[in-house]
């Protein structure tokens, strides 16, 4: 089911929509568990913590869509 992009949504409101149709599609992008953090947010720093903590990857969204993948490995 293909839908119109929404332009006024955030880079990552879009980064997730995105991940969530290639999912849909049988094609995952990101891992199963992937919290999505917008990488200009006052408290992004603080999300990409718990997320990881929770045991989430995090997809860290900048304005212009890039993406960048964090996982947390335990120390060897």
């Amino acid at each position: 089911m293909a839908r119109s992009a929404d332009i006024t949504a955030s880079p990552t409101a879009r980064a997730m929509d995105r991940a969530i149709e290639h999912a849909i599609e049988g094609h995952p992008s990101h891992l199963e568990r992937t919290a999505f953090v917008e990488a200009d947010s006052p408290h992004a720093g603080r999300e990409i913590v718990r997320a990881l903590d929770d045991g989430y990857a995090v997809a860290l969204v900048c304005a212009d869509g890039d993406e960048r993948i964090v996982v947390a490995k335990p120390p060897a």
